[in-house]
């Protein structure tokens, strides 16, 4: 939700009559021409549209700054701090619950930042994306304690699909928030989703912990089968391996697959209301809720995926890898051509469009199901943390590039330069997904592998609890 809020908030906290009247005539008119295919969206359109002004004049690239600013926090946290490197030093839950409680707190001073100038509005940003960044490399680094081989799928794929209903609810919420929130509207997105964050992070550090030898609400027999099934993946404070994990043909797999796909991911994060916004012309409450479409069918298309993916692992004779592939497969090329597809429709096939950009989104999401992220797991064991943090760091590169780069080649809001956007995301997608399907690898891989007589030395206390 706090991820997402600001691409929302932004189509209406733009005063677009403002930006409109500071161009030149000449502009004006390449606008209209560049549009021509506005006289043929069906009228309703238009008489439904509710016109929107918000407080800030702030041009495409402006915003495509903004849009960007939170992923170059969130780049530097993992860089500096290489991967889950936090989460192998300290409390796992606690670096999740702190990334997210200290994160919630600066999104709750959003409208105050944006107010003084939209450099202040960066700023802020970059300092939510900063906190954010030590999150996915310590879940990541959680499910090393706590998913078994033959359930990893689910638990990883259903755990990530969280984000999806966060999209939902951000969208559709924001959309309504807009014009009918508190203070002006769009802050209104800022505090309540800042707000819930406090009272999520505040439940981690209640209610979870950090494997199961130390929780309070299940069994004996549960952890004792918890520990058996993880315990050559557990963490034993062992020397990082970072050669191999940087030359490995399994991690490079994952670092393009990742790459690949959050290109696409963080393009339609971004820019889906402001593409509903410019090509489909979608008003300010529909665009919420019809951006918040995809995302709902992205979360079914996870949950679906995740549990195909453990039940043809455990009960066909195909190999995890090969599962790996398909479901890889499946999450690249299939949005890439869906993706070519969606730039070709402007505003006079609206139903179609929302339908392509649903199953587009929908096919992107297998990869968190079946594909890359549950790969870290099948490879990298106890260094799991650590690897999600290398792949994150290179996968945010496409957070910081797609949206500046959207808002660069759209600044005329024509259906021709979204064309030009969309396109350049299939080739991502299409050449990504070959070299990192030739390279994938699902087994454990020999430099994460801790033998038993490590395990018995280690006295690690999961076992001496259990």
């Amino acid at each position: 939700m706090q991820k997402i809020d600001m691409s929302i908030a932004i189509v209406c906290m733009i005063n677009n009559t403002a930006l409109k009247n500071s161009r030149s005539q000449q502009t004006v008119l390449t606008d209209l021409s560049q549009n021509s295919s506005d006289h043929l969206c069906p009228s309703h359109i238009y008489n439904a549209k509710i016109k929107h002004d918000g407080p800030f004049a702030w041009r495409k690239s402006t915003q495509g700054l903004i849009l960007s600013a939170y992923f170059y926090g969130y780049i530097i946290t993992q860089i500096k701090i290489p991967g889950g490197w936090l989460s192998y030093i300290f409390s796992v839950k606690k670096v999740i619950a702190f990334s997210m409680g200290i994160g919630s707190l600066i999104t709750i001073l959003i409208p105050f930042f944006a107010r003084l100038s939209y450099k202040a509005l960066i700023v802020c940003l970059f300092f939510t994306g900063l906190a954010h960044g030590a999150f996915w490399p310590s879940a990541s680094a959680f499910w090393a304690y706590w998913a078994p081989n033959s359930e990893r799928s689910r638990l990883v794929g259903i755990a990530s699909s969280g984000s999806k209903l966060g999209n939902i609810i951000a969208l559709s919420l924001g959309g309504i928030l807009c014009v009918y929130g508190f203070d002006g509207g769009w802050p209104s997105i800022f505090y309540i989703f800042g707000c819930a964050g406090i009272v999520w992070s505040v439940l981690m550090l209640t209610l979870a912990s950090d494997t199961p030898s130390e929780h309070r609400f299940i069994g004996k027999r549960e952890k004792e089968f918890i520990f058996e099934e993880t315990k050559k993946s557990i963490n034993i404070k062992n020397k990082i391996p970072w050669t191999e994990i940087l030359t490995s043909k399994a991690c490079l797999s994952i670092f393009i697959a990742h790459f690949a796909h959050n290109w696409g991911n963080y393009l339609f994060l971004t820019q889906i209301p402001s593409f509903l916004k410019d090509v489909l012309h979608f008003d300010i409450k529909s665009n919420g809720f019809v951006s918040s479409i995809p995302y709902a069918a992205s979360w079914v298309a996870t949950t679906i995926a995740c549990f195909l993916s453990d039940y043809a692992t455990k009960n066909s004779k195909i190999s995890r890898t090969m599962v790996r592939r398909i479901f890889s497969a499946i999450g690249h090329f299939i949005p890439a051509f869906l993706i070519i597809g969606l730039s070709f429709i402007d505003c006079s096939n609206v139903v179609l469009g929302v339908i392509i950009l649903t199953l587009g989104v929908s096919f992107d999401a297998v990869n968190t199901g079946a594909g890359y992220l549950v790969n870290i797991n099948d490879i990298a064991g106890p260094y799991s943390g650590i690897l999600f943090g290398v792949s994150n760091t290179i996968a945010t590169l496409p957070g910081i590039l797609s949206p500046y780069i959207a808002g660069l080649m759209t600044k005329n809001h024509s259906q021709e330069e979204w064309q030009m956007v969309f396109i350049i995301c299939s080739v991502i997608y299409i050449v990504g997904g070959i070299i990192s399907l030739f390279l994938l690898d699902a087994n454990l891989q020999p430099w994460a592998k801790i033998d038993k007589d490590s395990i018995s030395r280690s006295d690690l206390r999961e076992g001496e609890k259990i």
